[in-house]
Formats: structure tokens, C-alpha cells, sequence
């Protein structure tokens, strides 16, 4: 799974997400490398994990870390959306 490949995957989705929020997840997967062999449903769960834990790491960061809040939760439906695509541990890399 490539960089380019998750980024095709994301622009396929369908309702497109606004503007400023397709940046930060365009953003938060050039910031990601995908690790060999992880399965998009992983990496997708992976980049949400991450983004989650940066908001967490800042408890009075206020509404400047709202957008990642919003990034993590639509990674992690992303994630589902991806699992229910490619079945349930089947395996399938993307």
C-alpha cells in the first residue's frame, strides 16, 4: 500500500468531506508512511490512533485542535468503511 493508493481511496469517498477537513486528512497521511504489508482498514485505524493521541497529549489546547478531533473521528469511520469493503480479516491488502 502506497501513499497514492490511500489518497485515490479518499478521494473516492463519497460524501466529500469539506474542504478544510480533506486537507487535514490529506495532510495527516503525507505525515503517516504506511508500514509494509498494513492493510488500508489498519492504517487508516493507525493515522486516526495518532492524530487522537496528539489531541489528548494537548487537554488545553482549546478549538485549534478541533480539527483533529474531526480528522481522528473520520479516520476512524474510514477505517470501518475500509473493513466492510475488504471483509473482515481477510487479509486484503490495498
Amino acid at each position: 500500500m502506497t501513499r497514492d493508493a490511500v489518497l485515490a481511496w479518499l478521494h473516492a469517498r463519497r460524501p466529500v468531506p469539506p474542504e478544510t477537513l480533506r486537507q487535514r486528512l490529506e495532510r495527516a497521511v503525507e505525515q503517516h508512511v504506511p508500514p509494509p504489508r498494513t492493510t488500508l482498514p489498519a492504517y487508516l485505524a493507525q493515522v486516526g490512533s495518532a492524530l487522537l493521541d496528539g489531541v489528548v497529549r494537548q487537554p488545553k489546547g482549546g478549538r485549534e485542535l478541533a480539527l483533529d478531533l474531526l480528522a481522528a473521528d473520520a479516520f476512524a469511520t474510514y477505517a470501518f468503511e475500509a473493513q466492510a469493503e475488504h471483509g473482515g480479516g481477510s487479509g486484503h491488502e490495498t
